[in-house]
């Protein structure tokens, strides 16, 4: 891990002993260093929001992908057919509810 305080970066490395964070100074980090390492942490940050927003827009794929198919069931149903095994077959008279369409 990388620290800066005042005008100078340090580096220290974090490790746990029975339970607790210990963590111990490694060395004084150069202004190239620190800038690397500050880059290579904001692009590990832009990667995680991509990916958050990647889960998001997955998501609501998936709903409207969910909701598609209630659609496609329902107009097969209101003109008397169903899907079974990705074929569409027709219902039989005795077969559908007991109310009356017009």
């Amino acid at each position: 891990m990388v620290v800066k305080r005042g005008r100078n970066a340090y580096q220290y490395q974090s490790s746990r002993v029975n339970g607790e964070v210990k963590t111990v100074y490694q060395r004084k980090v150069s202004a190239e260093e620190f800038r690397a390492c500050a880059l290579q942490k904001e692009k590990k940050q832009q990667q995680r929001n991509r990916e958050e927003e990647l889960n998001q827009i997955n998501q609501a794929v998936d709903q409207v992908l969910e909701a598609l198919d209630m659609m496609k069931r329902a107009h097969l149903l209101t003109i008397g057919l169903y899907q079974r095994r990705s074929e569409i077959r027709k219902l039989q008279e005795n077969a559908r509810c007991h109310t009356t369409m017009n």
